[in-house]
């Protein structure tokens, strides 16, 4: 995923200046569109997932989703019309989504005093695995660069070149993107293989089996009349769903803005950007680890919204490149507690047996608030205009979740969200 966020603005870049050399043209919303039609897939995919996951377990849904991935880097490879770009971003957003709901659920499934471990052990993994998928991403990118430099034994000019602390003297062509997408391909077969014949087998903590199709509906029934998940979903989902898809979706455009991706694709700085983000997983995800499997109370809930509003805000008034650094590093480290919070936080708060279904529908309701931001936000402020500026979908995303804080906040104090009865004990 992460390769691909980094790669993928480059690898855009180089198209258009391809189609530019060769007399044509390439969207420079596509990237927006992209993110945009990916989202859309989550508005079904997580719901779907959680049902899934109920009947048949989260193992073999984690396993299909990544193997039916497999075909996205390989048709990016051939560099496809970009008219299937968008069925391409569609089938990501819903094999990740896929994937996602069932590997979060999953690790859910162990003792109480081991939750913060485990969903500590899932964010800090994402982390690290993240941090090398970009450091990975730019060295298939500028392999031959490298290479060069790395056969003349000038070890310290090619770390150098690899983290952008000395620029690169290159600018990549489509073909040296197709390594990268090679690369996915393979190890995306790999981890569902993985995935398929050693992932913890379904409902082993739990000592249960899997539920027919009607349980699993009435458990949908169930979770539905429980006004403490609505009012949960509407603050976290419906008006925090837009930040991640802000920082999705314009956080490229932010960064052409204040010069760190160049005309062509080039990179000057957008590599440290996502270096940093992935970095800041690590403490974050280790602070969730500190917060998961105590059910936490409503109040953690709106701090934690308001300040994914507030470092939002921060990114959208930016107006140097260390102001936006500053600002993505407060963003990132906040986004792992926001994607625990429709996860982990969630369910501590539902009954046990409503886990998947829970994780699945409230995932799905912030896939229809960034499906909706995603399509109406370019409709004002549209990347392929010449005046674009990335400001304001930063700017309305931050409003929304404030919005959104204040409102469960409110709420909390009415009708906690935290109560002396555990759910888990129905």
């Amino acid at each position: 995923m992460n390769m691909l966020e980094y790669g993928l603005p480059l690898y855009f870049g180089a198209r258009t200046e391809a189609a530019r050399l060769a007399g044509g043209s390439f969207p420079l919303d596509m990237w927006s569109d992209l993110v945009k039609y990916k989202v859309m897939a989550w508005i079904i995919g997580p719901l779907l997932a959680g049902l899934l996951a109920r009947r048949y377990g989260e193992r073999a849904v984690w396993c299909g989703a990544l193997l039916a991935k497999i075909p996205i880097p390989i048709a990016l490879a051939m560099h496809p019309d970009p008219n299937l770009i968008p069925v391409l971003a569609v089938w990501q957003g819903f094999t990740g989504a896929l994937m996602w709901i069932a590997g979060i659920s999953l690790v859910q499934m162990v003792a109480p005093d081991k939750k913060g471990l485990s969903n500590g052990a899932l964010m800090v993994s994402l982390a690290v695995g993240s941090l090398l998928g970009q450091l990975c991403g730019r060295g298939l990118i500028y392999h031959d660069e490298f290479l060069s430099v790395v056969r003349t034994g000038n070890w310290a000019d090619f770390w150098l070149r690899l983290f952008n602390l000395q620029s690169t003297t290159s600018v990549p062509n489509l073909e040296d993107f197709e390594p990268m997408f090679w690369l996915l391909a393979g190890t995306t077969l790999l981890c569902g293989v993985l995935i398929g014949l050693w992932g913890q087998r379904p409902g082993r903590f739990d000592r249960t089996v899997p539920s027919g199709w009607s349980q699993t509906l009435n458990d949908l029934k169930r979770l539905s009349s429980q006004p403490k998940f609505w009012a949960l979903v509407t603050a976290l989902c419906l008006l925090g769903g837009p930040i991640f898809q802000a920082s999705n979706q314009f956080l490229p455009y932010r960064a052409t803005e204040l010069g760190l991706i160049q005309v062509g694709g080039r990179d000057n700085g957008w590599i440290w950007l996502n270096l940093l983000k992935v970095v800041m997983w690590i403490p974050g995800g280790a602070a969730v680890g500190l917060l998961a499997g105590r059910r936490a109370p409503g109040i953690a809930a709106v701090i934690m919204l308001a300040a994914f509003s507030v470092s939002a805000l921060g990114i959208g008034i930016s107006q140097f490149s260390w102001e936006l650094f500053l600002a993505v590093a407060a963003f990132e480290f906040v986004r792992q507690f926001m994607r625990w919070s429709h996860a982990g936080y969630m369910s501590e708060h539902m009954p046990s047996d409503l886990r998947a279904t829970a994780i699945g529908m409230t995932i799905m309701f912030s896939g229809l608030a960034c499906t909706i931001f995603a399509w109406i936000v370019p409709m004002v402020w549209n990347p392929d205009a010449t005046d674009f500026k990335s400001a304001g979908p930063f700017l309305t995303a931050a409003v929304l979740g404030l919005v959104g804080a204040v409102g469960l906040l409110i709420y909390d104090r009415e009708f906690p969200i935290r109560t002396s009865e555990n759910p888990n004990d129905q």
